[in-house]
Protein backbone atom coordinates (compact mmCIF):
# COMPACT_ATOMS: atom_id res chain seq x y z
CA UNK A 1 0.00 0.00 0.00
CA UNK A 2 0.80 3.38 -0.56
CA UNK A 3 2.30 5.64 1.90
CA UNK A 4 -0.15 7.94 1.09
CA UNK A 5 -4.20 7.90 -0.08
CA UNK A 6 -3.20 9.15 -3.23
CA UNK A 7 -3.62 12.75 -5.07
CA UNK A 8 -0.10 13.72 -3.94
CA UNK A 9 1.63 13.71 -6.48
CA UNK A 10 1.59 13.35 -10.25
CA UNK A 11 3.39 10.18 -12.07
CA UNK A 12 6.89 9.78 -12.44
CA UNK A 13 0.23 8.34 -7.14
CA UNK A 14 -23.70 9.51 -9.66
CA UNK A 15 -25.91 19.54 -15.31
CA UNK A 16 -26.30 20.41 -11.59
CA UNK A 17 -27.63 18.44 -8.67
CA UNK A 18 -30.27 19.51 -7.03
CA UNK A 19 -29.88 19.58 -2.94
CA UNK A 20 -31.73 15.78 -2.66
CA UNK A 21 -31.06 14.29 -6.36
CA UNK A 22 -34.03 12.32 -8.36
CA UNK A 23 -34.12 8.81 -8.08
CA UNK A 24 -36.38 6.93 -9.80
CA UNK A 25 -39.56 7.65 -11.68
CA UNK A 26 -42.38 4.90 -12.02
CA UNK A 27 -42.95 4.21 -15.18
CA UNK A 28 -45.98 5.95 -16.65
CA UNK A 29 -47.07 2.46 -18.08
CA UNK A 30 -46.90 0.63 -14.76
CA UNK A 31 -49.63 1.14 -12.66
CA UNK A 32 -48.57 -2.31 -10.79
CA UNK A 33 -45.91 -0.21 -8.90
CA UNK A 34 -47.07 0.11 -5.61
CA UNK A 35 -44.24 2.26 -3.61
CA UNK A 36 -42.20 4.92 -4.54
CA UNK A 37 -38.31 4.91 -3.84
CA UNK A 38 -36.92 7.43 -1.49
CA UNK A 39 -34.38 10.28 -1.85
CA UNK A 40 -31.40 10.52 -0.62
CA UNK A 41 -33.64 12.87 1.89
CA UNK A 42 -36.07 10.65 2.82
CA UNK A 43 -38.74 12.04 -0.04
CA UNK A 44 -40.71 10.03 -2.17
CA UNK A 45 -39.33 10.41 -5.95
CA UNK A 46 -41.52 9.66 -8.97
CA UNK A 47 -40.37 7.20 -11.43
CA UNK A 48 -40.24 6.59 -15.41
CA UNK A 49 -39.09 4.69 -18.16
CA UNK A 50 -40.53 3.83 -21.81
CA UNK A 51 -40.30 0.04 -20.81
CA UNK A 52 -43.92 -1.46 -21.00
CA UNK A 53 -45.64 -2.97 -18.25
CA UNK A 54 -44.01 -6.25 -16.96
CA UNK A 55 -46.02 -9.57 -16.07
CA UNK A 56 -45.47 -9.44 -12.38
CA UNK A 57 -45.84 -5.83 -9.86
CA UNK A 58 -42.46 -4.45 -10.03
CA UNK A 59 -41.08 -1.72 -6.62
CA UNK A 60 -38.14 0.03 -7.06
CA UNK A 61 -35.98 0.20 -3.64
CA UNK A 62 -33.47 2.94 -2.77
CA UNK A 63 -29.89 1.86 -2.90
CA UNK A 64 -28.72 4.78 -1.34
CA UNK A 65 -25.81 4.97 -3.19
CA UNK A 66 -25.24 7.75 -5.84
CA UNK A 67 -21.87 8.07 -8.07
CA UNK A 68 -20.67 11.83 -8.10
CA UNK A 69 -20.77 14.25 -10.89
CA UNK A 70 -18.08 14.77 -13.43
CA UNK A 71 -17.78 18.53 -14.15
CA UNK A 72 -16.35 17.64 -17.97
CA UNK A 73 -19.23 14.97 -18.42
CA UNK A 74 -22.41 16.02 -20.38
CA UNK A 75 -25.41 16.80 -18.21
CA UNK A 76 -27.04 13.50 -19.41
CA UNK A 77 -23.94 11.72 -17.48
CA UNK A 78 -24.58 13.29 -14.24
CA UNK A 79 -28.89 12.46 -14.19
CA UNK A 80 -29.21 11.10 -10.35
CA UNK A 81 -25.63 11.93 -9.02
CA UNK A 82 -24.77 14.00 -6.39
CA UNK A 83 -21.61 17.12 -6.02
CA UNK A 84 -20.31 18.17 -2.90
CA UNK A 85 -22.85 21.56 -3.03
CA UNK A 86 -25.93 19.69 -2.68
CA UNK A 87 -24.32 17.69 0.09
CA UNK A 88 -23.06 20.90 2.15
CA UNK A 89 -25.54 23.68 0.55
CA UNK A 90 -28.51 23.05 2.85
CA UNK A 91 -29.04 26.40 5.02
CA UNK A 92 -30.33 24.80 7.91
CA UNK A 93 -26.74 22.63 8.45
CA UNK A 94 -25.51 23.19 12.11
CA UNK A 95 -22.64 21.18 12.76
CA UNK A 96 -20.44 18.94 9.72
CA UNK A 97 -17.72 16.46 10.90
CA UNK A 98 -15.65 15.59 8.09
CA UNK A 99 -13.91 12.62 8.48
CA UNK A 100 -10.88 12.00 5.30
CA UNK A 101 -6.99 11.56 4.53
CA UNK A 102 -6.99 14.86 2.52
CA UNK A 103 -8.91 18.03 3.62
CA UNK A 104 -8.60 21.75 1.40
CA UNK A 105 -10.54 23.87 4.49
CA UNK A 106 -11.52 26.56 2.04
CA UNK A 107 -12.70 24.62 -0.65
CA UNK A 108 -15.00 22.72 1.45
CA UNK A 109 -16.27 25.89 3.11
CA UNK A 110 -17.28 27.35 -0.40
CA UNK A 111 -19.89 24.42 -0.77
CA UNK A 112 -21.51 25.62 2.43
CA UNK A 113 -24.65 27.82 2.17
CA UNK A 114 -23.14 31.29 2.52
CA UNK A 115 -26.08 32.06 5.44
CA UNK A 116 -24.79 29.59 7.66
CA UNK A 117 -20.88 29.70 6.46
CA UNK A 118 -19.31 32.32 9.14
CA UNK A 119 -20.50 30.42 12.09
CA UNK A 120 -20.25 27.19 10.95
CA UNK A 121 -18.93 24.87 13.89
CA UNK A 122 -17.04 22.34 12.13
CA UNK A 123 -14.77 19.27 13.07
CA UNK A 124 -12.17 17.62 10.92
CA UNK A 125 -10.40 14.38 11.72
CA UNK A 126 -7.43 14.20 9.26
CA UNK A 127 -4.69 12.24 8.02
CA UNK A 128 -1.99 14.62 7.19
CA UNK A 129 0.27 16.57 8.96
CA UNK A 130 -0.52 19.88 8.69
CA UNK A 131 0.85 22.82 10.09
CA UNK A 132 -0.72 25.31 12.79
CA UNK A 133 -0.70 27.98 10.08
CA UNK A 134 -2.59 25.84 7.77
CA UNK A 135 -5.17 24.99 9.93
CA UNK A 136 -6.35 28.07 12.17
CA UNK A 137 -10.13 28.10 11.19
CA UNK A 138 -12.78 29.82 13.12
CA UNK A 139 -15.22 27.45 14.81
CA UNK A 140 -13.45 24.29 13.13
CA UNK A 141 -11.29 22.00 15.09
CA UNK A 142 -8.77 19.86 13.61
CA UNK A 143 -7.82 15.89 15.09
CA UNK A 144 -4.77 14.70 13.47
CA UNK A 145 -4.85 10.59 13.45
CA UNK A 146 -1.52 9.34 13.87
CA UNK A 147 -1.65 6.07 11.51
CA UNK A 148 -2.67 5.86 8.17
CA UNK A 149 -6.43 7.21 8.04
CA UNK A 150 -8.05 6.63 4.63
CA UNK A 151 -11.85 6.90 5.73
CA UNK A 152 -13.76 9.46 3.82
CA UNK A 153 -17.57 10.40 5.38
CA UNK A 154 -19.42 13.32 6.57
CA UNK A 155 -21.88 13.44 9.56
CA UNK A 156 -24.03 16.57 9.06
CA UNK A 157 -26.60 17.53 11.89
CA UNK A 158 -29.39 20.19 10.68
CA UNK A 159 -31.19 22.68 12.54
CA UNK A 160 -34.64 20.74 12.01
CA UNK A 161 -33.20 18.06 14.61
CA UNK A 162 -31.84 15.62 11.46
CA UNK A 163 -28.56 14.48 10.72
CA UNK A 164 -26.98 12.40 7.66
CA UNK A 165 -24.04 10.19 7.55
CA UNK A 166 -22.33 10.35 4.19
CA UNK A 167 -19.94 7.49 3.10
CA UNK A 168 -18.02 8.39 0.27
CA UNK A 169 -14.47 7.96 -1.79
CA UNK A 170 -13.66 11.02 -2.41
CA UNK A 171 -10.45 13.35 -0.52
CA UNK A 172 -12.07 16.45 0.63
CA UNK A 173 -9.22 18.44 -2.32
CA UNK A 174 -10.80 20.31 -5.44
CA UNK A 175 -9.46 17.98 -7.77
CA UNK A 176 -11.51 14.78 -6.23
CA UNK A 177 -14.71 15.91 -7.31
CA UNK A 178 -14.04 17.67 -10.60
CA UNK A 179 -13.31 14.69 -13.32
CA UNK A 180 -12.72 11.43 -11.21
CA UNK A 181 -15.26 8.41 -10.62
CA UNK A 182 -16.34 8.97 -6.88
CA UNK A 183 -19.25 7.53 -5.20
CA UNK A 184 -21.09 8.15 -2.16
CA UNK A 185 -23.76 6.30 -0.05
CA UNK A 186 -26.21 8.50 1.71
CA UNK A 187 -28.50 7.52 4.89
CA UNK A 188 -31.94 9.77 4.43
CA UNK A 189 -32.16 12.36 6.77
CA UNK A 190 -32.53 10.72 10.55
CA UNK A 191 -34.62 11.95 13.08
CA UNK A 192 -34.16 11.49 16.73
CA UNK A 193 -35.56 8.86 18.31
CA UNK A 194 -38.54 8.53 20.08
CA UNK A 195 -37.48 7.35 23.39
CA UNK A 196 -33.53 7.91 23.64
CA UNK A 197 -31.53 5.35 25.18
CA UNK A 198 -27.91 4.50 25.90
CA UNK A 199 -28.50 1.39 23.97
CA UNK A 200 -27.57 1.11 20.47
CA UNK A 201 -30.98 0.28 18.80
CA UNK A 202 -29.78 -1.26 15.62
CA UNK A 203 -26.07 -3.03 14.42
CA UNK A 204 -25.81 0.22 11.97
CA UNK A 205 -25.52 2.59 14.62
CA UNK A 206 -23.64 0.62 17.17
CA UNK A 207 -21.06 -0.55 14.58
CA UNK A 208 -20.67 2.85 14.02
CA UNK A 209 -20.24 4.57 16.84
CA UNK A 210 -17.58 1.72 17.64
CA UNK A 211 -15.73 2.98 14.78
CA UNK A 212 -15.79 6.44 16.34
CA UNK A 213 -14.95 5.45 19.37
CA UNK A 214 -11.36 4.82 17.94
CA UNK A 215 -10.75 8.42 17.37
CA UNK A 216 -9.67 11.00 20.05
CA UNK A 217 -12.51 13.28 21.50
CA UNK A 218 -14.84 11.42 19.83
CA UNK A 219 -17.57 12.06 23.04
CA UNK A 220 -19.44 14.95 21.21
CA UNK A 221 -19.60 13.37 18.06
CA UNK A 222 -20.61 9.64 19.68
CA UNK A 223 -22.60 11.17 22.06
CA UNK A 224 -25.22 13.38 19.96
CA UNK A 225 -24.84 10.39 17.43
CA UNK A 226 -26.56 8.00 19.46
CA UNK A 227 -30.07 10.14 19.59
CA UNK A 228 -30.60 9.05 16.37
CA UNK A 229 -32.91 6.51 14.32
CA UNK A 230 -30.67 4.44 12.71
CA UNK A 231 -33.06 1.42 11.92
CA UNK A 232 -34.00 2.41 8.61
CA UNK A 233 -30.72 2.79 6.87
CA UNK A 234 -30.26 -0.16 4.77
CA UNK A 235 -26.38 -0.96 5.14
CA UNK A 236 -23.64 -3.09 7.17
CA UNK A 237 -20.73 -0.76 8.00
CA UNK A 238 -17.67 -2.53 6.91
CA UNK A 239 -14.05 -0.37 9.11
CA UNK A 240 -11.12 -1.07 9.74
CA UNK A 241 -9.27 0.18 12.37
CA UNK A 242 -5.53 -0.30 13.18
CA UNK A 243 -4.55 -2.98 15.81
CA UNK A 244 -3.88 -6.56 16.25
CA UNK A 245 -7.48 -8.42 17.19
CA UNK A 246 -7.99 -12.12 18.62
CA UNK A 247 -10.67 -14.21 19.41
CA UNK A 248 -14.37 -12.36 18.65
CA UNK A 249 -12.68 -9.27 17.90
CA UNK A 250 -11.17 -10.46 14.59
CA UNK A 251 -14.84 -10.59 13.21
CA UNK A 252 -15.50 -6.72 14.02
CA UNK A 253 -13.15 -5.56 11.25
CA UNK A 254 -11.50 -5.78 7.63
CA UNK A 255 -12.30 -8.73 5.44
CA UNK A 256 -13.59 -10.93 8.11
CA UNK A 257 -16.37 -8.48 9.06
CA UNK A 258 -17.20 -8.58 5.70
CA UNK A 259 -16.85 -12.74 5.71
CA UNK A 260 -19.08 -12.74 8.69
CA UNK A 261 -21.67 -10.57 7.56
CA UNK A 262 -21.87 -12.36 4.25
CA UNK A 263 -21.88 -15.89 5.63
CA UNK A 264 -24.66 -14.93 8.70
CA UNK A 265 -26.90 -13.28 6.03
CA UNK A 266 -26.10 -13.39 2.39
CA UNK A 267 -28.04 -16.53 0.41
CA UNK A 268 -26.10 -17.57 -3.11
CA UNK A 269 -28.41 -20.16 -4.90
CA UNK A 270 -25.57 -23.15 -5.30
CA UNK A 271 -26.02 -23.40 -8.76
CA UNK A 272 -24.80 -19.91 -9.02
CA UNK A 273 -21.66 -19.92 -7.51
CA UNK A 274 -19.22 -21.70 -10.06
CA UNK A 275 -20.79 -19.80 -12.91
CA UNK A 276 -20.26 -16.05 -10.84
CA UNK A 277 -17.70 -13.70 -10.51
CA UNK A 278 -16.74 -11.85 -7.67
CA UNK A 279 -15.13 -8.08 -9.38
CA UNK A 280 -12.96 -5.85 -7.16
CA UNK A 281 -12.94 -2.33 -8.95
CA UNK A 282 -10.15 -0.95 -7.37
CA UNK A 283 -7.74 2.44 -8.18
CA UNK A 284 -4.34 1.05 -5.49
CA UNK A 285 -2.73 -1.94 -5.30
CA UNK A 286 -0.10 -2.54 -2.69
CA UNK A 287 2.21 -5.48 -1.96
CA UNK A 288 -0.10 -8.51 -2.10
CA UNK A 289 2.73 -11.53 -1.67
CA UNK A 290 4.86 -13.04 -3.71
CA UNK A 291 2.60 -15.86 -3.93
CA UNK A 292 -1.28 -15.50 -5.00
CA UNK A 293 -2.05 -17.80 -1.81
CA UNK A 294 0.12 -15.39 0.77
CA UNK A 295 -2.98 -13.02 0.62
CA UNK A 296 -5.33 -12.22 -2.45
CA UNK A 297 -6.31 -16.02 -3.45
CA UNK A 298 -5.97 -17.27 0.33
CA UNK A 299 -7.61 -15.66 3.33
CA UNK A 300 -9.05 -12.38 1.17
CA UNK A 301 -10.89 -14.35 -1.74
CA UNK A 302 -12.69 -16.97 1.09
CA UNK A 303 -13.92 -13.59 2.38
CA UNK A 304 -15.05 -12.45 -0.74
CA UNK A 305 -16.46 -15.64 -1.55
CA UNK A 306 -18.46 -15.78 1.75
CA UNK A 307 -22.28 -17.02 1.82
CA UNK A 308 -24.27 -18.66 4.03
CA UNK A 309 -23.99 -21.66 3.32
CA UNK A 310 -19.85 -20.98 1.78
CA UNK A 311 -18.73 -23.19 4.89
CA UNK A 312 -20.00 -26.48 3.99
CA UNK A 313 -21.48 -26.29 0.15
CA UNK A 314 -18.40 -28.04 -2.03
CA UNK A 315 -19.87 -25.62 -4.71
CA UNK A 316 -15.93 -23.72 -5.10
CA UNK A 317 -15.46 -20.37 -6.07
CA UNK A 318 -16.73 -18.02 -8.23
CA UNK A 319 -14.04 -16.27 -10.40
CA UNK A 320 -12.00 -13.09 -9.33
CA UNK A 321 -11.95 -10.47 -11.50
CA UNK A 322 -9.59 -7.03 -10.79
CA UNK A 323 -10.57 -4.11 -12.52
CA UNK A 324 -7.67 -1.60 -12.65
CA UNK A 325 -7.12 0.87 -15.66
CA UNK A 326 -4.86 0.34 -17.97
CA UNK A 327 -1.63 2.90 -19.02
CA UNK A 328 -3.62 3.95 -22.04
CA UNK A 329 -6.60 4.53 -20.21
CA UNK A 330 -4.98 7.20 -17.97
CA UNK A 331 -3.64 8.88 -21.01
CA UNK A 332 -6.68 9.22 -23.00
CA UNK A 333 -8.85 10.30 -19.24
CA UNK A 334 -10.34 13.49 -18.79
CA UNK A 335 -7.32 14.61 -16.86
CA UNK A 336 -4.49 12.97 -18.74
CA UNK A 337 -1.40 11.84 -17.36
CA UNK A 338 -1.91 13.54 -14.20
CA UNK A 339 -4.42 11.28 -12.90
CA UNK A 340 -1.92 8.62 -12.77
CA UNK A 341 -0.87 10.28 -9.23
CA UNK A 342 -4.23 9.04 -7.87
CA UNK A 343 -3.95 5.65 -8.93
CA UNK A 344 -0.62 4.27 -7.03
CA UNK A 345 0.81 0.83 -7.82
CA UNK A 346 4.29 0.72 -7.95
CA UNK A 347 6.97 -1.09 -10.14
CA UNK A 348 8.52 -3.06 -7.56
CA UNK A 349 5.33 -4.46 -6.08
CA UNK A 350 3.63 -5.21 -9.59
CA UNK A 351 6.95 -7.09 -10.33
CA UNK A 352 6.47 -9.75 -7.62
CA UNK A 353 2.76 -10.47 -8.05
CA UNK A 354 2.36 -9.83 -12.40
CA UNK A 355 2.87 -13.78 -12.51
CA UNK A 356 -0.81 -14.53 -10.40
CA UNK A 357 -2.20 -10.33 -11.15
CA UNK A 358 -2.39 -10.34 -14.84
CA UNK A 359 -4.71 -13.22 -15.32
CA UNK A 360 -7.60 -11.14 -13.12
CA UNK A 361 -6.89 -7.81 -14.47
CA UNK A 362 -9.53 -6.55 -16.18
CA UNK A 363 -9.35 -2.64 -17.72
CA UNK A 364 -11.57 0.26 -16.95
CA UNK A 365 -14.59 0.48 -19.47
CA UNK A 366 -17.24 2.80 -18.65
CA UNK A 367 -19.42 3.61 -21.43
CA UNK A 368 -22.81 2.10 -20.24
CA UNK A 369 -22.56 4.16 -16.97
CA UNK A 370 -21.23 7.45 -18.37
CA UNK A 371 -17.34 7.34 -16.57
CA UNK A 372 -15.43 5.99 -19.40
CA UNK A 373 -12.96 8.82 -19.03
CA UNK A 374 -13.18 9.63 -15.80
CA UNK A 375 -10.75 7.26 -13.94
CA UNK A 376 -11.65 5.69 -10.65
CA UNK A 377 -11.10 6.76 -7.41
CA UNK A 378 -13.87 4.84 -6.08
CA UNK A 379 -13.04 0.94 -4.61
CA UNK A 380 -16.31 -1.42 -5.30
CA UNK A 381 -16.68 -4.32 -3.58
CA UNK A 382 -18.31 -2.75 -1.23
CA UNK A 383 -18.51 1.05 -1.18
CA UNK A 384 -15.16 1.55 0.51
CA UNK A 385 -11.86 3.35 -0.30
CA UNK A 386 -9.88 0.67 0.75
CA UNK A 387 -6.59 0.20 -1.08
CA UNK A 388 -6.37 -3.93 -2.16
CA UNK A 389 -3.70 -4.27 -0.03
CA UNK A 390 -3.08 -6.19 3.36
CA UNK A 391 -2.70 -3.29 6.21
CA UNK A 392 -6.61 -2.19 4.74
CA UNK A 393 -8.30 -4.92 4.62
CA UNK A 394 -6.50 -6.73 6.89
CA UNK A 395 -3.94 -10.20 7.56
CA UNK A 396 -4.40 -12.95 9.21
CA UNK A 397 -1.34 -14.62 11.01
CA UNK A 398 -1.74 -17.56 13.19
CA UNK A 399 -5.03 -16.63 15.56
CA UNK A 400 -3.72 -12.73 15.32
CA UNK A 401 -5.90 -10.56 13.02
CA UNK A 402 -3.65 -7.22 12.08
CA UNK A 403 -4.88 -4.26 10.38
CA UNK A 404 -2.92 -0.94 9.92
CA UNK A 405 -4.86 1.75 8.63
CA UNK A 406 -8.53 3.51 9.00
CA UNK A 407 -10.76 2.39 6.44
CA UNK A 408 -15.18 2.95 6.25
CA UNK A 409 -17.25 1.47 4.06
CA UNK A 410 -20.85 0.14 3.38
CA UNK A 411 -22.06 -3.25 2.23
CA UNK A 412 -25.79 -3.87 1.05
CA UNK A 413 -27.39 -6.73 0.01
CA UNK A 414 -30.98 -7.78 -1.19
CA UNK A 415 -31.76 -9.46 2.52
CA UNK A 416 -31.59 -5.94 3.95
CA UNK A 417 -34.75 -5.09 1.87
CA UNK A 418 -37.09 -7.82 2.58
CA UNK A 419 -38.88 -5.95 5.43
CA UNK A 420 -40.11 -3.72 3.02
CA UNK A 421 -43.04 -5.54 1.67
CA UNK A 422 -46.38 -4.92 2.57
CA UNK A 423 -48.66 -6.53 5.08
CA UNK A 424 -49.70 -10.20 3.50
CA UNK A 425 -47.16 -9.21 0.99
CA UNK A 426 -44.35 -11.44 -0.97
CA UNK A 427 -41.52 -9.96 -2.12
CA UNK A 428 -38.35 -11.15 -3.57
CA UNK A 429 -35.67 -8.33 -3.78
CA UNK A 430 -33.20 -8.46 -6.31
CA UNK A 431 -29.87 -5.86 -7.45
CA UNK A 432 -29.45 -5.14 -11.10
CA UNK A 433 -26.95 -3.10 -12.69
CA UNK A 434 -28.53 0.69 -14.04
CA UNK A 435 -26.96 2.06 -16.95
CA UNK A 436 -27.83 4.99 -18.59
CA UNK A 437 -29.69 3.99 -21.26
CA UNK A 438 -31.48 1.57 -18.25
CA UNK A 439 -31.69 3.04 -15.20
CA UNK A 440 -34.44 0.93 -13.79
CA UNK A 441 -33.93 -2.75 -15.26
CA UNK A 442 -36.54 -5.46 -14.83
CA UNK A 443 -35.69 -8.58 -13.92
CA UNK A 444 -36.58 -11.88 -15.93
CA UNK A 445 -38.17 -13.00 -13.05
CA UNK A 446 -40.80 -10.48 -13.72
CA UNK A 447 -41.60 -11.88 -17.27
CA UNK A 448 -44.17 -13.22 -18.30
CA UNK A 449 -42.03 -16.07 -20.57
CA UNK A 450 -40.68 -17.53 -17.77
CA UNK A 451 -39.32 -20.93 -18.10
CA UNK A 452 -37.70 -23.61 -16.25
CA UNK A 453 -34.06 -22.31 -17.12
CA UNK A 454 -35.27 -19.11 -15.61
CA UNK A 455 -36.33 -20.92 -12.65
CA UNK A 456 -32.73 -22.46 -12.30
CA UNK A 457 -31.29 -19.26 -12.56
CA UNK A 458 -33.50 -18.00 -9.05
CA UNK A 459 -32.34 -21.43 -7.43
CA UNK A 460 -35.92 -23.10 -8.06
CA UNK A 461 -36.86 -26.81 -9.55
CA UNK A 462 -38.99 -27.38 -11.99
CA UNK A 463 -41.73 -28.39 -9.99
CA UNK A 464 -41.36 -25.23 -7.33
CA UNK A 465 -44.39 -22.43 -7.60
CA UNK A 466 -43.47 -18.92 -8.46
CA UNK A 467 -46.28 -18.12 -5.68
CA UNK A 468 -43.50 -16.25 -3.61
CA UNK A 469 -42.24 -13.98 -6.33
CA UNK A 470 -45.67 -13.35 -7.91
CA UNK A 471 -46.94 -10.64 -5.56
CA UNK A 472 -44.21 -7.94 -5.98
CA UNK A 473 -40.33 -7.94 -6.72
CA UNK A 474 -38.13 -5.24 -5.24
CA UNK A 475 -35.73 -4.46 -7.47
CA UNK A 476 -32.57 -2.34 -6.39
CA UNK A 477 -30.89 -0.43 -9.08
CA UNK A 478 -27.17 0.41 -8.66
CA UNK A 479 -25.62 2.24 -11.01
CA UNK A 480 -22.18 0.63 -11.18
CA UNK A 481 -19.27 2.36 -12.23
CA UNK A 482 -17.87 -0.18 -14.81
CA UNK A 483 -19.58 -1.64 -17.74
CA UNK A 484 -20.54 -5.42 -17.52
CA UNK A 485 -19.65 -7.53 -19.13
CA UNK A 486 -15.67 -6.93 -18.45
CA UNK A 487 -13.37 -6.56 -20.35
CA UNK A 488 -9.97 -8.09 -19.83
CA UNK A 489 -6.32 -7.32 -20.03
CA UNK A 490 -5.00 -7.75 -23.67
CA UNK A 491 -1.48 -7.53 -23.31
CA UNK A 492 -0.86 -9.33 -26.70
CA UNK A 493 -2.35 -6.04 -27.87
CA UNK A 494 -0.54 -3.55 -26.01
CA UNK A 495 -2.70 -3.48 -22.87
CA UNK A 496 0.02 -1.95 -19.92
CA UNK A 497 -0.90 -1.82 -16.34
CA UNK A 498 -0.51 1.36 -14.82
CA UNK A 499 2.55 1.73 -12.67
CA UNK A 500 2.94 5.28 -11.08
CA UNK A 501 6.69 4.98 -10.93
CA UNK A 502 6.96 4.22 -14.89
CA UNK A 503 7.43 6.38 -17.77
CA UNK A 504 4.68 5.31 -20.81
CA UNK A 505 5.05 6.96 -23.98
CA UNK A 506 2.35 9.54 -25.66
CA UNK A 507 0.71 12.53 -24.92
CA UNK A 508 -2.67 13.40 -23.72
CA UNK A 509 -5.60 15.31 -24.40
CA UNK A 510 -2.96 18.40 -23.02
CA UNK A 511 -0.32 18.02 -25.13
CA UNK A 512 1.59 16.27 -22.04
CA UNK A 513 3.79 13.26 -22.41
CA UNK A 514 5.78 11.65 -18.95
CA UNK A 515 9.13 12.88 -20.17
CA UNK A 516 12.27 10.83 -18.53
Amino acid sequence: MGSSDDDGSSPKSLSTTPASPDIAKPRASSPSIQKRPLDSDGSASELSSKKSRPAASIRYLDSSVRLMTVQRAPASHNVNCVSLESLLGDPDLELMVQINYMIEVDFVMDRVHESVRDGLKTIVYHGLRYTQDQLRVENTFFFCISWTHHTKAMILFFRDGTMQLVVHTANMIERDWRNKTQAAFLTARLPKKSQPSGLAACAFERDLIEYLRRYAQHEEITGRISQYDFTGVKGVLIGSVPGKFTGSERNKWGHLKLRAVLRQQVEIPRESVQSSRVVCQISSIGSLGKSSQDWLRGEFETSLNAHRHSNYMASGNADLCVVFPTADNVRTSLEGWTMGGSLPFQSTSYAKQAHYLNPLLHSWRAIKSGRERAMPHIKARCLLLANLSKPAWGELKDSTFTIKSYELGVLIFPGLYEDQADSGENLHVCMMNATMADPYPEPQIARSDMDAGSKKQRGLADGDDWGGYSDAIGVVPIRLPYDLPLTKYNFEMGDQVWLSDKFFPGQDDYGETLEH
